[in-house]
């Protein structure tokens, strides 16, 4: 008990003047997270819509189409698939760089 008669419980209660700036504070970071989510979402769009503005204009420059290099090159692959696992069969030492 204080002088006052009252308990320490009683005088150790916070004013809600008190909690003002804390709630302030809180609010404050909250709207700036929400603005920085909003700028961040922006450069996101802008790189997506940057990168994919470039990769169509370089394959619109390109002389062979994708799909048409991709199975030229997958064509390739077998072919050296097929004549390395020929040479292992065989046991063919001349076809081994």
């Amino acid at each position: 008990m204080n002088r006052q008669g009252e308990s320490d419980a009683m005088t150790s209660t916070p004013s809600p003047s008190r909690n003002l700036p804390t709630s302030t504070l809180l609010l404050t970071g909250a709207a700036l997270t929400v603005v920085g989510g909003i700028i961040g979402l922006a450069g996101a769009t802008v790189t997506v819509l940057t990168a994919a503005t470039v990769a169509r204009r370089r394959i619109e420059q390109m002389d062979v189409p994708p799909t048409e290099l991709a199975r030229q090159q997958w064509r390739r692959a077998r072919t050296a698939v097929s004549a390395g696992a020929g040479a292992w069969r065989n046991g063919d030492a001349a076809a081994i760089p």
